[in-house]
Parts: C-alpha cells; structure tokens; sequence
C-alpha cells in the first residue's frame, strides 16, 4: 500500500518550552540546549558517560519529541557504556516552532547542531521511521561527521516507495483508524489515536503498557503534514548506494506501518550493510523486544 502514507510518520510528541540551560535530569536524561542553522531552538537530552562517538537517536514523526523512544528502557541500558543523545524535533516539546514551509535539510541541519553543541568529530546515528530519512538527509549533508547508522524500522530513500501494508493486515481497523485521523485537531493527546498505536505491536501486553506510558503526549500534526509536502519528491537512494561507513539495519517481522520489505531493499543498496529482522516484532522493536535490540545494537556498535 504505497499512498501518501498518511499514518507513517505520527508518532509521539510533546509541546513545551524551550530553555538554554542545562536542567534538571529526568531519569537521568540531562536536558541541553542548542540553535540550528537558522537559529531555531533545539533541545537536546543526554545519557551516559562520553566514551569514543555518541550514539545520536533520531525519533520519528515528524511532530514528535523523542520520549517514546525512552519506553521500554532499550536508550537507558545503551547508556551504561555509551553517551546516548536524542533531541526534540522542531516544532515540538522544547524545541522552537516551525517557521515557514519545513524542509528536510533544516531536521539535518538540527542534528548538526546537536553534534557540534556536543563537541564531538563523529556520531553513530540510529533513526527510526521518519528518523531514517532524517538520517539520511544527514548523511548527504554532513557526510564526514557520519561514523554508522542504524535504520531502525525507517523509511525507504523515497517516500514514494516506503511500503505500508496495514490495510492488508488490519482490514478491520483501517477504515475506523482514518475516521479517527480526518477528526483530529493539530494538537492531539496520544491516547487519541490507540486505533493505530495498538497495530504497531504484536505483543499485545507490551502494547498496552507503551500506550499507557505515552497517553497524554501532545502531537503535531501540522509538522507532519507540511514536511510531507517537501519529501514527496526527495530520493536519497543514490546517496544511500554510495555510503562507506558501517550501516546496519533492524526491523520487525511483522511490522505493519513500514513493510519489511523496504528494511530488505534498503539492505540490499548498501555495501557491507548488515541486516535483522526481529521475529514476532512490530513497529518498535526497542519497545517490544528491549533485550534482543540492545544486543543487538551493541554488538553492531562494538565493531
């Protein structure tokens, strides 16, 4: 189901206030501040103890802040023997708002930021859904400061051919799941859209606990609607071809939301790249299958 995907890219977010100085940590996630290129206001989370190059986290969405990555705990296990960094997109949580029409290379130019404010050459970058396109966008951009990258569950190099395939899995919610998002406001509470939440999970238990723990994030659809307007034309496969830094891709066997096929063809245009399909995994295998993607991404890293 190749449409404009208008499920694919909303996921967690939180609206806020940005602040400049370091605040107080929570669970151990020290909040930072930075300004991109354009002098937009990122806010930027840390973990763990600095030990060669962070792994930075790019979460999905767009209009998502990075706090559904933390359920689950896969993040906090990664930072016992590494600095782990995430950041809050533009436009949601602490960072400042959306300004214009969005484009991609400004969601680069933030994690650029990120790593300069860090003081770092290199980052091990991970991104997830959208964040994989993020990444990519990254890659073509600041190429050099790229030392690995995880796509975890991510877009294909073109939206176009990011393959969907929940209508063919979940025929009996699909049509509730659009009726649900023609009604939301742009600002919405998580808890809103459990309809398409609970068929990113094949462990339904686990799923119950993910949306319990993400029920009152905000989310901004407005983001997600107008960057999708600029990625409708982007393609970074021959970006994508052309990587000689260590990739490795992870996925869900049964993820409905991005098809594992397009885990497999992003796989296979990458030299050397190394690939896993988590088996009875969805769309969040850091949430659902905590222990197998930490080792996993360790033993990936470790290299």
């Amino acid at each position: 189901m190749k449409q404009a995907i208008t499920l694919l890219f909303v996921l967690i977010g939180s609206l806020g206030f940005y602040s400049s100085q370091a605040s107080d940590a929570e669970n151990g996630w020290l909040r930072h501040g930075t300004e991109s290129a354009d002098g937009t206001a990122i806010a930027y989370y840390v973990k763990g103890t600095a030990n060669g190059a962070p792994l930075l986290v790019i979460s999905g969405g767009p209009g998502s802040d990075h706090r559904y990555m933390r359920v689950g705990g896969s993040f906090d296990k990664l930072a016992t023997s590494r600095q782990v960094a995430m950041f809050d997109q533009r436009g949601t949580s602490n960072s400042g708002a959306v300004t214009g029409a969005p484009k991609l290379t400004q969601w680069a130019d933030d994690v650029e930021a990120v790593r300069a404010e860090l003081g770092v050459p290199q980052l091990n970058i991970l991104g997830h859904s959208f964040g994989g396109i993020v990444a990519m966008a990254y890659a073509q951009a600041y190429g050099d400061h790229v030392k690995s990258i995880i796509f975890a569950n991510a877009t294909a190099p073109s939206i176009k051919e990011t393959q969907s395939i929940l209508a063919d899995v979940f025929p009996d919610r699909i049509e509730e799941w659009q009726r649900a998002r023609n009604a939301l406001t742009p600002r919405f509470k998580a808890k809103e859209i459990n309809v398409f939440t609970s068929m990113e999970f094949v462990d339904l238990a686990r799923g119950d606990t993910f949306m319990k723990a993400i029920e009152n994030y905000d989310y901004n659809i407005e983001v997600n609607n107008a960057l999708r307007v600029d990625m409708a034309d982007l393609d970074f496969t021959d970006s994508v071809r052309s990587y000689r830094f260590p990739v490795l891709v992870v996925h869900g066997r049964y993820d409905p939301v991005i098809s594992p096929a397009t885990a497999w063809r992003l796989y296979k245009l990458i030299p050397g790249a190394e690939i896993e399909i988590f088996s009875a995994t969805g769309h969040l295998p850091f949430a659902e299958r905590p222990d197998a993607f930490v080792e996993r991404v360790n033993r990936f890293l470790a290299k």
